[in-house]
């Protein structure tokens, strides 16, 4: 859709889709901060341009202005609701920047006087590290506009809703929603290292692009039948020719119904020989209690095939109520929540050595585990090269 349009049975279309815009971009910041990923940003501050300079002509032209971005690699351009345009990429691009900034420069130049200094008009940002500081400029531009930058944003996904996106999905290129968390382990310099990589499809990614921005978990029974159809995606695209030539370790979570069918069996067919005992599945609490003879019959093929497996758990205050030690797996996923701490204190010490702690986004959640002797770690607080806070005490 061309930016600027102003036929008025196209403002909606055009509101809705600056929104979109900034959830996806939203959720990008989020991935990087997550995973460490690296990418710079530029944000064109349109919105601090005077308004006889930001008319439908202007933003067309400004947008045209940005496209030598385009040409850096892993390049995305994003329109927000207040005019704000951001343009993130990976690597260098200062050749196009540079022709990006000239062209914008001289198509405010016969207006020089009432525009802004370049600091307020051009915004660099580098992610991870200044992720907060573009979700800021998100939210600005979202309260401006009566919006939300929640979880809860969007409709709910309905049965209509979801048979639209399954059918997009079978269209849709998913490498482009691929993403990647590190799972660390404490080194000896007292620094995080890698343990494996925890590959999955952006559920929220999907949803803003391909389900005009539905909230996927408001409904948990379509939620866990769109979990089953990116499942099946996620093995496809993990099966193809080479993908996983030169893979390291990695972890999945995937559905119960998931690991018996057609596409687990192609992946476990393309998977490298050298990753063999260097993959772990894991598995949804609800998933397993479902139906307990098939998590059974999926562990013990799952296990056959020298996969590790693991519970996913998304509180410690949980564990009191599994019995993790009856169901025969190698891992326990807790995820991190200050409140349910004093619970599980009693309960971590014998099998510690046995969970990994999820959110581990600051350094009390890094000093708590640490202390209890959890051995593996997912969080921003818990990226390759952090510090560990602080040893467990002898």
């Amino acid at each position: 859709m061309t930016v600027g349009q102003a036929h008025p049975t196209a403002d909606g279309e055009m509101e809705a889709a600056a929104q979109q815009d900034a959830r996806r971009l939203l959720s990008l910041a989020a991935e990087c901060e997550a995973a460490g990923i690296t990418r710079h940003c530029l944000v064109l501050r349109l919105s601090s341009v005077p308004a006889e300079l930001r008319k439908p002509h202007h933003l067309r032209l400004a947008r045209d202005a940005l496209d030598p971005l385009l040409g850096a690699s892993r390049a995305q351009r994003f329109i927000l609701p207040n005019d704000d345009i951001a343009m993130v990429w990976r690597g260098p691009a200062e050749a196009q920047l540079s022709a990006s900034q000239h062209a914008v420069t001289e198509m405010f130049a016969d207006a020089a006087a009432a525009m802004p200094s370049v600091e307020s008009l051009w915004r660099r940002l580098d992610l991870p590290m200044e992720a907060k500081a573009l979700r800021s400029l998100v939210a600005e531009s979202l309260s401006e506009h009566g919006q939300r930058p929640d979880g809860q944003r969007g409709r709910p996904l309905d049965a209509s809703a979801l048979a639209a996106l399954e059918a997009a999905l079978a269209q849709a290129d998913v490498a482009r929603f691929a993403r990647r968390r590190a799972v660390c382990v404490p080194g000896q310099d007292g620094r995080f290292r890698g343990a494996w990589e925890a590959r999955y499809l952006s559920v929220d990614e999907i949803c803003s692009e391909l389900a005009d921005g539905r909230v996927a978990s408001a409904e948990p029974w379509l939620c866990r039948r769109l979990a089953r159809t990116l499942d099946r995606r996620l093995l496809a695209l993990l099966s193809a020719n080479d993908e996983l030539r030169g893979a390291g370790p990695f972890g999945l979570d995937l559905d119960v119904a998931s690991v018996l069918g057609p596409d687990f069996l192609r992946f476990d067919t393309a998977l490298p020989q050298l990753l063999r005992g260097r993959v772990t599945l894991g598995f949804q609490p609800a998933d397993i209690l479902a139906d307990l003879p098939a998590f059974l019959f999926a562990r013990d093929f799952a296990r056959a095939r020298r996969y590790r497996l693991m519970l996913r758990l998304p509180t410690c205050d949980l564990l009191p109520v599994l019995p993790t030690e009856k169901l025969g797996l190698d891992l326990v996923e807790i995820g991190w929540s200050a409140a349910a701490t004093a619970l599980a204190n009693t309960l971590l010490d014998q099998e510690a050595s046995l969970m990994l702690l999820a959110r581990a986004d600051t350094a009390d959640a890094i000093k708590w585990g640490r202390t209890h002797g959890i051995a593996l770690f997912e969080g921003r607080a818990a990226m390759p090269g952090q510090p560990t806070f602080a040893p467990r005490p002898i």
